[in-house]
């Protein structure tokens, strides 16, 4: 893949977002690599050297998508990313975004419960 050779239907590949984050920004020659086979497994390898296997998803409904389409080119190693600025960051905690979204919620409960307790009352 770029910058180190083409992106085509063989070497492409859904992650989830952490380890899109491990490829992108702690990648390159003394960080996370990843090497991916030609039926969709994805070997990563740690700074130290552990590997972990990670098989695709879609395997078990979808095994054709598995099939090799062309050889998969081995490229050079990558550069070294950083984690610098392009680094993304979490401006409120997940704890936070979560009890916003409850509270969120329970306000259009109770306007919409308070709303049809009126709407229910006879007017006679």
């Amino acid at each position: 893949a770029y910058p180190h050779g083409p992106t085509c239907a063989s070497n492409l590949k859904a992650l989830c977002r952490f380890h899109h984050l491990l490829k992108t920004f702690w990648g390159g020659p003394h960080g996370w690599r990843d090497r991916q086979q030609p039926d969709g497994d994805v070997v990563w390898t740690s700074p130290s050297g552990q590997t972990y296997t990670t098989r695709p998803g879609s395997r078990l409904l979808f095994p054709s998508l598995c099939l090799p389409t062309a050889p998969i080119t081995v490229t050079d190693t990558p550069t070294a990313h950083t984690a610098g600025l392009t680094m993304p960051r979490r401006t409120t905690t997940r704890a936070h975004d979560r009890r916003q979204r409850i509270n969120d919620e329970r306000q259009h409960n109770h306007t919409d419960n308070h709303a049809t307790a009126l709407d229910a009352i006879p007017p006679f």
